[in-house]
């Protein structure tokens, strides 16, 4: 089912919940209430920016969320990202900025949606909620005939996006400092 924006707030809560173990969300902030308030501020500005320029789809009672962006042309900007992306983060902001800046390097430039976000309740994890809201998307960009580009945060993860006709785009790039590798993944749209 497609989010609305009066639940967008309630949206970036859950997904920040969903990332907070994960090895990105680790590296971003080492303190897990730090890191869930910092986690949860950045979402919020890409659930906004994803509800005028991209979309939403949600399972159950908010259970599950991926969160994509239109880039079959050249996106535009969150507006005062930087200023907005302070305020969110505090302190935290360089980290933040510098994961956007190794992400962005390697965003491929070809048109594609970008599954920014994907992310399921701990306790619902395992039922099939992921693979669902990804089959949804993926059955909308088939019919557009649009590709879907992501960055897997693990193999396994990676593995289930292969399910889903994903394939690895690029060599797995590492945050700086010794932080954790992500995964490129492409998937060309079902003909």
């Amino acid at each position: 089912m497609a989010g609305s924006p009066h639940e967008g707030s309630a949206v970036a809560a859950m997904l920040a919940q969903a990332f907070l173990d994960l090895p990105t969300a680790l590296w971003l902030v080492a303190d897990p209430d730090e890191r869930l308030k910092a986690v949860r501020g950045q979402f919020e500005l890409l659930v906004e920016h994803a509800e005028a320029h991209g979309g939403i789809v949600t399972a159950g009672e908010l259970d599950g969320a991926v969160v994509w962006f239109d880039h079959t042309k050249p996106p535009p900007p969150i507006p005062d990202y930087e200023e907005r992306l302070r305020e969110a983060c505090g302190e935290h902001v360089e980290r933040f900025a510098r994961l956007d800046r190794v992400m962005e390097h390697h965003h491929p430039t070809e048109p594609h949606a970008y599954v920014a976000l994907v992310g399921v309740r701990e306790e619902r994890r395992g039922r099939g909620l992921a693979t669902a809201m990804l089959r949804e998307i993926n059955e909308r960009l088939d019919h557009e005939g649009t590709a879907a580009y992501l960055e897997a945060v693990s193999p396994g993860v990676a593995r289930l996006y292969e399910s889903l006709g994903y394939r690895t785009h690029a060599k797995p790039f590492h945050l700086e400092d010794g932080g954790p590798a992500l995964y490129p993944m492409w998937r060309q749209p079902a003909r």
